[in-house]
């Protein structure tokens, strides 16, 4: 059995900008997260990593 077969499916996420504010969202479950400003990335990252994906990825999508 393959290591990675119990591992949640990763999200893909984009960076939205509105007047509201910028937001970190996955393409795929629609998680949405603020992301404020002066605060990296990575961190942001950690946050969508403690929340699994409710929507997996298709093998046909392409890898970013």
């Amino acid at each position: 059995m393959p290591a990675n077969s119990s591992r949640p499916p990763a999200h893909r996420i984009v960076i939205l900008m509105s007047p509201l504010g910028r937001f970190l969202q996955c393409k795929d479950c629609e998680l949405s997260l603020e992301f404020p400003m002066g605060m990296r990335l990575n961190e942001m990252a950690k946050e969508f990593e403690s929340r699994p994906c409710s929507s997996p990825v298709s093998s046909n999508d392409p890898v970013p």
